[in-house]
């Protein structure tokens, strides 16, 4: 019941209209909700593939979690690849906008993307290693996918020792540049008792494949360092199985000469 509470005169005075203001927000939110569905059901039955990403985003700047792709509601793994591995001067590499798939290079010659790109060759189109070229060097990004590495494991499977061999043949060759590895993973979330997570994932597997060129291959450990990214350093946007399996990789970075 109201309560009321007596006026000056002795009289009685209703406080319902202070006491039931609450229900004007409520009534606002339950409004804003119901257009947000409406908008999201409108979007997942007419709307196109750029609209949905661009709602997808708006909410990801409010919320932080939702992903982008073909549809509204989120995915598994919380990063969505928006934060692509570009550097200044480059195009921009995959995502909205952008090529599906980094350009490559088109080594030839004596150089060192034509060096390794006859060397690997017969990777390069199994899907086991792609060559692009940025604006601090040559990369060469090892697909880990049951390639270099078992799903969640850190040992090298043998068929990777060959490239890695390889690719070590050819920068020994050039012995003034400085070699960067970098790991990267996809954005589902790492679950191990071993490894807790995307970060010491991707730093084990980094520092393996140094380990490897260091005591399997004789390079000058001092040109070498490792660095593990996680999941935030994605190639395109984690929207999709084949996605995800491009951005689960090890980066070989040639880097350019002062």
């Amino acid at each position: 019941m109201p309560k009321r509470k007596k006026g000056e005169g002795g009289g009685m005075e209703m406080e319902s209209g202070g006491m039931m203001r609450w229900l004007l927000t409520y009534a606002d939110m339950i409004t804003l909700l119901l257009a947000t569905f409406i908008i999201m059901y409108a979007l997942a039955s007419a709307g196109s593939a750029q609209q949905i990403q661009e709602v997808a985003a708006s909410f990801r700047s409010v919320f932080g979690l939702v992903q982008t792709g073909a549809t509204i509601l989120p995915a598994e793994g919380t990063n969505q690849g928006l934060h692509f591995k570009i550097l200044a001067g480059e195009p921009e590499q995959g995502g909205p906008g952008g090529p599906k798939k980094p350009p490559l290079v088109k080594g030839t010659g004596g150089d060192v993307a034509g060096l390794i790109k006859q060397k690997l060759h017969r990777y390069l189109g199994a899907q086991k290693i792609m060559i692009r070229q940025e604006a601090r060097g040559l990369v060469v990004s090892l697909l880990t996918d049951k390639v270099l590495f078992d799903l969640g494991g850190v040992a090298l499977k043998p068929e990777m020792r060959e490239i890695l061999s390889d690719l070590a043949d050819v920068i020994k060759q050039y012995p003034d540049r400085q070699i960067v590895v970098e790991g990267h993973t996809d954005d589902i979330p790492m679950r191990s008792s071993t490894i807790p997570s995307n970060w010491e994932l991707s730093a084990l597997r980094a520092t393996v494949v140094v380990k490897y060129f260091v005591e399997e291959k004789g390079l000058d450990p001092s040109r070498l360092s490792a660095a593990g990214y996680g999941e935030f350093q994605p190639l395109v946007p984690n929207v999709s199985e084949a996605n995800r399996r491009m951005n689960r990789r090890v980066d070989v970075v040639i880097m350019k000469l002062d």
